[in-house]
């Protein structure tokens, strides 16, 4: 059977599912606004890549970014701090995450698209130049978001989500994650005293 629209609507569920949802936020965003800023930003960091010498799949990067997170429109936002507890946890996840992408959506979809669906769904974060520009941009948008929370005050969680995630993004091995938190992130996080001297 062919499906198609399923996969269409499936994504279009990612408008009502919000971030951070263990967490009192000032400003709600869904999980459809995160995807393209990461995209946006993914789009940034490869233009950097390249202009310093590295060679970007675009095609890859692009249906990385946009589809990274169509499985929460299967199995909701799983908090990040739970999905990567331990290795265990992380594993596990990824197997139901994969099963109930595999039942629910693609199941539903008629060859040649469920094959070419499915290496586009699950074809995210990984080593290659995409996968690490991927990794890179999740957690700047992560960072961004953090930082609209602090500036409306919202300190008490995000102070500390902000350090955590920025020496994540310090820890990539990509030439972009570290000219945007030292030439980028200074212009966003203007105006925001709680991060003077971080």
């Amino acid at each position: 059977m062919e499906n198609l629209g399923k996969l269409i609507t499936t994504a279009r569920k990612l408008n009502n599912i919000g971030r951070w949802a263990n967490e009192f936020l000032h400003q709600r965003s869904s999980v459809a606004e995160h995807s393209f800023s990461v995209a946006q930003i993914a789009q940034l960091l490869g233009i950097i890549e390249e202009e310093n010498g590295r060679q970007i799949d675009w095609k890859r990067l692009y249906r990385k970014a946009l589809n990274h997170d169509i499985p929460e429109a299967v199995m909701g936002d799983v908090i990040s701090t739970t999905k990567n507890s331990n290795a265990e946890v992380k594993k596990a996840l990824s197997i139901v995450e994969e099963t109930l992408v595999e039942e629910n959506l693609l199941n539903s979809i008629s060859e040649p698209y469920k094959s070419i669906y499915r290496e586009i769904i699950f074809d995210g974060k990984d080593d290659s130049i995409e996968g690490l520009i991927l990794t890179a941009a999740d957690n700047l948008d992560a960072l961004i978001e953090c930082i609209q929370e602090i500036k409306l005050s919202n300190c008490e969680p995000f102070l500390e989500k902000y350090t955590y995630i920025l020496d994540k993004i310090k820890s990539i091995d990509l030439y972009s994650a570290g000219y945007f938190a030292q030439h980028i992130l200074p212009y966003i996080t203007n105006n925001c005293d709680a991060l003077k001297d971080k």
